[in-house]
């Protein structure tokens, strides 16, 4: 390896650095309130491009070992969970304190299929749900956002839509609308300026397919670090 050659004058070098930065001697660089400010453009999306999203994140998600379900109404959602439900062989769920989740009545869709849905949280102690969380055959979320270019879905985690539910139980459902799609992660993070500002979430959990890992002897593992089966239910817009 050859070895560096510390040339020139050390007060020059920063006096030049100062200089292009516009900052005195002496001085501090200028404090940026918001860091994420102006960084990203405004791009609006038809319902026709939604649409063209949702087939790419289909395919994206698809590729990496999930399984997603383009939905045109209630009827079809209904009969997509059964599906799962007896694919899976699901009788207990966890599913967040989704405004949105309420009113697609999915513990209905279950009851009828001898499934039952237990709404966040499931005790006030953390020493008493833990063990019920982790007991759980699937959990199921509401999609905040979804990334079509690499089939990921975005979930900022708050004390009614926890982490626990997207990765504890064997099967993870997501539900979303088309109008939760963006293209990628510059449109992700604009929405999260908008959203959040500088006050971000604790915990954002991205999942793009099946967990899985090579850290085991290099043999990959499917479902360790989270659900070894996913799916997406993505709505059309009503």
């Amino acid at each position: 390896m050859g070895l560096g050659i510390l040339t020139g004058d050390r007060d020059a070098f920063f006096t030049g650095l100062r200089k292009n930065m516009k900052i005195p001697p002496g001085g501090k660089a200028k404090r940026v309130e918001n860091p994420m400010e102006g960084l990203f453009t405004e791009r609006q999306t038809t319902l026709e491009d939604r649409k063209n999203l949702r087939n790419r994140f289909i395919q994206e998600w698809t590729t990496l070992g999930g399984q997603a379900f383009a939905i045109k109404d209630r009827k079809e959602l209904a009969e997509a969970l059964q599906k799962i439900i007896q694919e899976r062989q699901i009788k207990t769920a966890m599913c967040w304190d989704h405004p949105e989740l309420e009113s697609l009545k999915i513990e209905e869709v279950f009851s009828a299929n001898q499934a039952k849905v237990s709404r966040w949280p499931l005790a006030k102690k953390y020493s008493d749900w833990i063990g019920k969380a982790d007991a759980m055959e699937a959990g199921i979320v509401w999609g905040d956002i979804a990334m079509a270019e690499t089939g990921t879905i975005v979930l900022p985690a708050s004390s009614k839509q926890p982490t626990s539910i997207c990765v504890l139980p064997l099967t993870l459902i997501a539900i979303f609308t088309t109008a939760e799609l963006v293209d990628g992660l510059a449109s992700v993070m604009k929405i999260f300026k908008e959203r959040y500002g500088t006050n971000l979430p604790t915990t954002t959990t991205f999942i793009s397919g099946p967990s899985r890992t090579t850290d085991i002897e290099m043999v990959l593992t499917i479902g360790v670090h989270g659900s070894r089966y996913v799916y997406a239910l993505i709505l059309d817009e009503s």
